[in-house]
């Protein structure tokens, strides 16, 4: 029995064992239970199980149990089993917490969409203001290469009919030039004389100060309705039509010309809408054909009138310029007496118009009784060999001053250089042959004096007096010259992105060319040099010096800092033979390559 009961015994506890398993005590079955449990709160709250989840992890339901750890505080009598509440409300608790991580890490997305939107919307606001910033500097750029360009052609003597009108603009805004000359009548009579073909081109001229002048947006606009309105009536004309139309009489053209003519630009605007309102309103009798006709020239006149008042300010200023340098050229002396009553009452209306002042000397008062004759002596206190004819005295004066003439060579004015006295009959004819040679359509005379400070600085440089050996010998003078600069658009890959054939980019020096002269260099075996300096005002620039021997004297002149390019195929060429220096080079191009 003791035997056998022993075996009962033992299957009991085994059953037992079953039986606690199933009430959730701390052996292995409570596991399925709650393995199950996990494996729905998974599968609802987050949507993971063993098959699919984003881990790829086969056992995600499984529990992790750290047995070395249990093995050591059941050891140590500090091992505690948890039930399947615990264990459910663990899982629970970390469903829980993973929902919170879930939660803020959505709020930190919101939270940094949030933040790269205001960053966008600031870089956005940033990058506007630096591209206004960016076009008013690109519009002045334009502008001041446009007047650039004017004011070089008026300088150069190739001036076309805008320039002058360019150049009154500057004039009205209060700029000075050494000739202040403008036109003598407002600029849109310009397009009366010239055909249409011309009319055409200067309305191309037009549009480019259009687009690069806003400042006086108003101005070229009323220029360009002007001369659109003047090859629209040659074109008319050509065809055999009227300039005011149909309904106007050419008997009274004239008088509504004058009528227009004399009012300014608001009255034409009231005069408009007065026109307006009456074609509107009707009324028996009413010409509606010839008012009509009127109306559509008053915008003509409108803008005729803005062109009026430009070109009045631009003559005051100009006038009263022309005059201020009168004052200055005589000195100030008796200038307010030798203007006429015109310019005086100009002077007058003008906003310029200066405090006049007296420069005359204080008179002493005259006795009238006094004589300030001379005194008329006898002819018997001369001998007769003493006395000259006035007409023989005016004969042998003008013999004596054609024989100097002769003797010195001083009958061409043109001919005599520095020193007054030189025969540079010569020179003069190779820089007239130079000058009849013609230069390339992208080249350009480099003969005046450099103009500007620091960077703006181009052209000739005035050197400081030097004091040679041989002066003693030969009297030092400049060498007579002729050279050109060469100028052409760089087609980069920004050029190409922003500018085309038809609005190109603004042209930059591509090189030099200089021709000395040096017909009476007295050592013809030594050959001029030339020498590049460094420019102590700009790293933009280099000074180009040209050294000869005696009797010449050093020149130099203000260039761009570039690289030349020192090969024969590219232009490059320093020679001198028969007495000129040539010295032709271009500016190397350096192109981008991967």
């Amino acid at each position: 029995m003791a035997p056998g009961r022993k075996g009962d015994k033992g299957r009991s506890r085994s059953r037992s064992t079953g039986a606690r398993g199933s009430t959730g005590g701390p052996t292995h079955t409570v596991v399925p239970t709650v393995k199950k449990a996990r494996k729905e709160i998974l599968s609802k709250e987050l949507g993971y199980n063993d098959e699919s989840n984003p881990f790829g992890d086969r056992t995600l339901t499984d529990k992790f149990v750290w047995k070395k750890r249990n093995e050591y505080l059941q050891a140590a009598g500090l091992y505690k089993g948890s039930t399947k509440n615990q264990e459910v409300e663990r899982i629970q608790s970390k469903v829980r917490e993973i929902h919170q991580v879930k939660k803020r890490r959505d709020e930190r997305e919101v939270e940094r969409q949030l933040l790269e939107a205001q960053r966008l919307e600031q870089d956005r606001e940033r990058h506007e203001e630096l591209f206004d910033d960016w076009v008013a500097t690109e519009q002045k750029f334009h502008l001041d290469n446009a007047k650039a360009r004017s004011l070089l052609r008026i300088e150069q003597g190739r001036e076309r009919p805008i320039d002058m009108v360019v150049k009154s603009l500057a004039i009205a805004e209060g700029q000075d030039f050494e000739d202040m000359s403008i036109l003598d009548s407002p600029p849109y009579d310009l397009f009366k004389n010239v055909d249409i073909n011309e009319a055409e081109e200067m309305l191309n001229d037009i549009e480019i100060n259009l687009k690069a002048d806003k400042n006086h947006k108003a101005f070229w606009k009323a220029m360009q309705f002007a001369c659109n309105e003047e090859i629209e009536s040659k074109q008319r004309a050509q065809s055999g039509g009227k300039a005011f139309g149909s309904g106007v009489a050419d008997g009274v053209v004239s008088e509504i010309h004058d009528l227009l003519s004399a009012k300014s630009r608001d009255e034409l605007e009231e005069m408009l809408i007065e026109i307006k309102g009456s074609l509107q309103g009707g009324g028996a009798g009413l010409d509606t054909q010839f008012f009509d006709a009127v109306a559509a020239k008053i915008p003509l006149y409108m803008a005729r009138a803005e062109i009026a008042d430009w070109h009045g300010k631009a003559k005051l200023l100009a006038e009263a310029a022309i005059r201020k340098q009168e004052r200055e050229r005589v000195g100030g002396y008796g200038s307010e007496a030798s203007l006429s009553e015109e310019e005086e009452a100009g002077q007058e209306e003008g906003a310029a118009a200066e405090e006049e002042e007296d420069f005359s000397p204080v008179l002493e008062p005259v006795d009238d009784d006094q004589n300030f004759s001379p005194v008329l002596e006898p002819l018997s206190k001369y001998v007769g060999e003493d006395l000259l004819d006035p007409d023989d005295d005016a004969r042998l004066m003008k013999q004596v001053r054609q024989t100097l003439l002769d003797a010195f060579g001083a009958g061409s004015s043109s001919s005599k250089g520095a020193g007054g006295d030189l025969d540079r009959s010569k020179e003069d004819e190779w820089v007239a042959k130079q000058r009849a040679a013609g230069m390339d359509s992208d080249e350009f005379a480099f003969n005046a004096a450099g103009k500007g400070a620091a960077d703006d600085f181009h052209g000739e440089l005035s050197l400081p007096k030097q004091s040679y050996e041989w002066e003693d010998k030969y009297k030092p003078r400049k060498p007579r010259f002729f050279n050109r600069v060469k100028t052409g658009y760089a087609w980069n890959k920004y050029n190409q992105t922003h500018f085309d054939h038809d609005n190109p980019p603004p042209k930059r020096v591509q090189g030099y060319k200089f021709n000395i002269f040096y017909p009476d260099l007295i050592d013809k075996t030594k050959a001029p040099t030339y020498y590049v300096e460094k420019d102590p005002a700009s790293s933009e620039t280099v000074i180009l010096r040209f050294h000869a021997g005696p009797p010449y004297e050093d020149i130099a002149f203000k260039i761009v800092n570039c690289e030349w390019n020192l090969s024969q195929n590219f232009g490059f060429r320093v020679v001198f033979d028969r007495g000129v220096l040539q010295l032709y080079f271009n500016f190397k191009r350096h192109r981008y390559r991967r």
